[in-house]
């Protein structure tokens, strides 16, 4: 029994992780090719964060800028991480022309809690609604002017505040126009909990040539 509720669990996943994005079958261009994915779950906490799927992005072509990500997530342990802000925050850094630079020391606002959500489109307009971003910047002619991150349940089993063994949750951000990430720029985004850094992703942000980007999924173990 337990072998297959893994494995409706894993087909579930794939399904629904397949559905993040309502206009995927815009498809990917072959042209976008990641130049650098790092992934990390850190141990200097006790928990960690793993990816388990491609973060997906996105964009406006024609200012050649990434809009927003979104990146599956599960926890590394029969542990939980709780996503409560008070427990977490998440650094954002951009590196614009090898020269520029933008941090932020949190961008976190919150979870959607409570159910999960199909796809990132419905999870963003969800979080519009809650009072957790102030634009949808897929539906919105108006620009963000913060950068915002969120996170919402592919699979929640409890309906809880905690992302825990046999969960998967988005990591959702939307990037302020200033802040948005263009071609050939790094951009470096770290998750805290208490005790330290649980999760490190890090992207060289390839060709902008489609609306939906493939921004990779490769995992790179510490070393």
């Amino acid at each position: 029994m337990a072998f297959w509720h893994h494995a409706a669990l894993a087909t579930f996943a794939l399904i629904t992780i397949s559905l993040t994005w309502t206009i995927m079958s815009a498809g990917f261009s072959s042209s976008e090719a990641v130049k650098d994915v790092l992934e990390k779950s850190v141990t200097k906490s006790s928990i960690a964060l793993k990816v388990i799927g491609k973060m997906v992005g996105t964009a406006k072509i024609a200012e050649n800028k990434v809009t927003t990500t979104a990146t599956p997530l599960m926890v590394t342990s029969e542990t939980a991480v709780n996503l409560d802000p008070a427990s977490l925050k998440i650094t954002y850094k951009v590196v614009e022309d090898e020269s520029h630079v933008i941090t932020y020391d949190n961008i976190y606002e919150g979870a959607l809690v409570g159910k999960s959500y199909n796809s990132a489109s419905e999870a963003i307009a969800a979080a519009k609604e809650k009072g957790l971003i102030k634009v949808n910047p897929l539906t919105d002619t108006e620009k963000p002017d913060t950068t915002s991150a969120f996170f919402y349940w592919v699979i929640n089993q409890d309906s809880d505040e905690a992302l825990q063994n046999n969960e998967i949750a988005n990591l959702v951000i939307i990037y302020s126009d200033k802040d948005r990430p263009t071609t050939g720029e790094y951009m470096k985004i770290e998750v805290y909990d208490r005790q330290g850094v649980i999760l490190q992703l890090e992207r060289t942000i390839p060709n902008i040539s489609s609306s939906i980007l493939d921004l990779g999924g490769k995992v790179k173990e510490k070393t």
